[in-house]
């Protein structure tokens, strides 16, 4: 078929060509791409996703064995749930301690969402749940009483903390300048699971900026598979205050973003590692002009029309349901003085 001709086949008939939960609206294009393959883009797709059409997505998603996918079908519609299977997080000092299993949250798919947007919603609940265990297994022993925390881990009690916010305000001034013997003795208090840091080197910026050079380090006999990537590793910190406060929170934002950067890495569908930085990302720029800038005469009016038509059913039902009155005050100054607002209002009342 040439690259101007139009795909008239409708659900039924293209069925047996598609994947599950997927079908080619009427009218929807064929494009070209470089490599001589033909296409119609996702965007000329409509998606009906059900509990085996999502299990048909997750099967071909790898990433690691210790964080199982799961799905499963709540009678509100499809969930997507991430399993993590490591050592218990609260008992540190074992290194032999037993593997658990526990759960990340659940992520609701809905069935006019698309393959691609259900594949990017596993890779972000992948890079959550492990943020979620970052945050617990980074701890901090205290210089006054010689008990250990964990100052970054999700379980704290947000309204307790907000009644008491006095507690919390930060030093934003330090007299010393930071040096490699202060910021190690800041490490000293810190242990990555039973992963160690040490500060290789210092360097102070013209522009107020501090260069801080460190390395996770783990005794053979502590080693797990739990973020065994991070062993050995060397990174920088950029500080923009020399503050223990500013050091933490960079080194929290470090470690993220190494386990962020693991999963762009090792998270494939199809073979295909799609969030890799090492796909070139003028070609996909390049991919998304062929794929998404059609050209107008390739639709006629009536295709047209039928794929607006669709885009809008889909969009409306993005539209959340407001019944309470004490959500309608809330949002209301959302919409105060916005005289024309595209797009689909909240259901249920006028909050205008």
């Amino acid at each position: 078929m040439k690259k101007s001709a139009l795909n008239l086949l409708t659900k039924r008939d293209i069925s047996a060509h598609e994947a599950l939960g997927e079908y080619c609206l009427i009218s929807a294009p064929k494009v070209s791409l470089p490599n001589g393959e033909s296409c119609v883009p996702q965007h000329f797709y409509g998606y009906d996703h059900t509990l085996e059409s999502v299990e048909s997505i997750l099967n071909k998603i790898s990433f690691s064995k210790h964080y199982p996918i799961f799905c499963e079908d709540d009678g509100q519609g499809v969930i997507i749930q991430i399993g993590i299977i490591g050592r218990e997080n609260y008992q540190k000092n074992c290194p032999n301690r037993a593997s658990k299993i526990v759960y990340g949250r659940k992520w609701r798919v809905e069935p006019n969402l698309s393959t691609s947007e259900i594949i990017q919603t596993v890779f972000l609940a992948i890079q959550k749940a492990r943020e979620h265990e970052i945050r617990e297994l980074l701890t901090l022993r205290s210089s006054d009483s010689n008990k250990v925390s964990t100052p970054f881990n999700s379980h704290h009690d947000l309204p307790l903390m907000a009644q008491c916010y006095d507690l919390f305000e930060a030093q934003t001034i330090e007299t010393e300048t930071f040096s490699i013997a202060s910021i190690q003795a800041v490490f000293d208090l810190l242990r990555f699971d039973q992963t160690t840091i040490k500060c290789l080197d210092v360097t102070h910026r013209h522009n107020g900026q501090t260069l801080v050079d460190f390395m996770f380090t783990c005794a053979e006999e502590h080693q797990s598979p739990d973020f065994a990537e991070l062993h050995g590793i060397e990174c920088t910190l950029i500080l923009k205050q020399e503050t223990t406060n500013e050091l933490l929170y960079k080194l929290m934002d470090a470690l993220i973003e190494l386990s962020n950067h693991y999963v762009e890495e090792h998270f494939s569908f199809n073979g295909f590692a799609r969030f890799s930085r090492k796909n070139c990302i003028q070609a996909v720029g390049e991919f998304s002009i062929n794929t998404r800038l059609i050209d107008d005469t390739q639709l006629n009016a009536q295709g047209k029309k039928l794929i607006s038509e669709h885009n809008c059913s889909v969009d409306e039902t993005r539209a959340p349901v407001i019944r309470l009155e004490q959500q309608k005050q809330r949002l209301s100054q959302n919409f105060e003085g916005i005289q024309l607002l595209e797009g689909f209002l909240p259901k249920g009342v006028n909050i205008r």
